[in-house]
């Protein structure tokens, strides 16, 4: 990876964005076309139904045909204010807050329709509102802001059924990864709150033997694609972080999963799990972020060259949306693909370093002192439990090695790592067997 050079193809693409006040295109902003509501066919369900698809699927001549205005979308100003564990890349703080609704959430800026349910241009649902939320814990708002507390009494008041938060309030619909987001952002306000607890629970539920999770629940969200299943264990794993006990074997066989499932013989990962065909950026992003969370830094760098080679345009300086067995998808959206990969290209920059700074397959020692060691408690605390304790196994076994060749100077590292292995697997709640490593006795002089 060339971090200069992927640097600047992230600066370029922000600066675009930026230019053009964050406002753009978006594969689902169809219904706000002047030329379908001069029809008045907005009106009927099946005719924004197909008309929202023809929009999505189209060439973009047909878009502009239709004469869609570009708009901006808060989940883009989310994204680089942080939101995801991401990298802050701008002060959007006082713009978003202005944007809230008055319902207490954020919605797109765009009406649409799903098979599901409809939504009205801007009405606040589940995913906005928690992204929102999460960009403005990252730029500091604490959780008795006021701003905050009108958001979590939306999720709570407005979106919560029976044991799940629906996407938005005018359906039943259960969507896995929006309830699950709904649910962290809620506990980030109300720590310890029952419906949180609950949804989480319904969530691990729903995962399926192999460990996958379907969209939802309804017959046509059966399918399970590479970015929503990368949703779910970045959120999973963030719970844990967060304290929540429980959660350990859910993800250990989600990242099975979707390592296993979700990507090709090449590693580059697809939409849509265990088919290959068109690659869309948004999973690619996804991906990207995923590894870097799990430790897989050197695979996220790869994904990142992989991206920069296939899906970036030079002349323009913009993403392709994907890219299919007929050549890369040209069609320019703003908040799906280029905030997206923004996003993404950023937290692979942030964690650069740490290409060769860890390796989960390695065991872990710790220089005294080490200029590495946050990043790589950090790397160790993503880890699965599985993957947990096999590093503390491998780091063992060396260490034993060292003791028995006298090699002190590696043997005190080693030592620094099981006890760093030791100390965090408390904080998860996994027990680790050890005996103390004794050190060889010092030699007469």
């Amino acid at each position: 990876m060339d971090k200069t050079h992927l640097i600047n193809i992230r600066d370029r693409v922000l600066r675009q964005m930026a230019d053009n006040d964050f406002a753009g295109a978006d594969p689902f902003d169809g219904l706000e076309s002047q030329v379908f509501s001069a029809t008045g066919l907005d009106r009927f369900q099946l005719a924004r139904l197909f008309w929202v698809q023809a929009i999505k699927r189209g060439p973009d001549v047909l878009r502009t045909a239709a004469r869609i205005p570009k708009r901006v979308n808060p989940k883009t100003l989310a994204l680089f204010l942080g939101a995801a564990d991401g990298v802050p890349l701008g002060d959007f703080k006082a713009r978003l807050m202005a944007m809230q609704n008055a319902d207490g959430g954020w919605g797109y800026p765009f009406a649409w329709q799903a098979r599901a349910f409809y939504a009205a241009q801007n009405q606040s649902n589940a995913i906005v509102t928690s992204f929102v939320m999460d960009g403005l814990f990252a730029a500091g708002v604490t959780g008795d802001d006021p701003v905050m507390g009108c958001a979590a009494g939306f999720i709570e008041d407005q979106l919560w059924r029976d044991g799940y938060f629906a996407y938005v309030a005018n359906t039943d619909a259960e969507i896995h990864n929006a309830s699950l987001w709904a649910a962290f952002a809620l506990s980030r306000v109300r720590p310890g709150n029952a419906k949180t607890e609950r949804a989480v629970s319904r969530v691990l539920n729903a995962q399926r033997d192999d460990g996958s999770w379907a969209y939802g629940t309804l017959h046509h969200h059966q399918f399970i694609d590479g970015f929503h299943t990368g949703y779910v264990l970045d959120l999973l794993d963030r719970l844990r972080r967060g304290g929540m006990a429980g959660l350990d074997s859910a993800i250990t066989r989600g990242w099975a999963f979707y390592r296993d499932a979700c990507f090709d013989a090449d590693g580059v990962p697809r939409s849509f799990a265990g088919r290959d065909g068109y690659v869309d950026a948004h999973s690619v992003a996804q991906a990207m972020a995923s590894l870097c969370r799990f430790g897989d830094y050197a695979g996220a760098s790869r994904i990142a060259d992989w991206a920069v080679k296939h899906l970036y345009e030079e002349r323009r300086g913009l993403f392709y949306a994907g890219i299919g067995r007929f050549g890369p998808d040209r069609r320019n959206y703003m908040r799906w693909t280029q905030s997206w990969m923004v996003w993404a290209l950023s937290i692979v920059i942030e964690n650069g370093a740490m290409t060769n700074a860890f390796d989960p397959e390695a065991p872990l020692s710790f220089k005294h002192p080490d200029p590495d060691r946050a990043a790589k408690e950090a790397a160790v605390r993503a880890l699965s439990e599985e993957g947990f304790r096999a590093l503390f196994a491998l780091t063992r076994a060396a260490a034993s090695q060292k003791r028995a060749s006298g090699e002190m100077e590696a043997l005190y590292g080693l030592t620094r790592g099981l006890k760093t292995l030791q100390r965090i697997g408390g904080e998860r709640g996994i027990i680790l067997q050890a005996r103390p490593i004794k050190h060889p006795p010092a030699k007469a002089t």
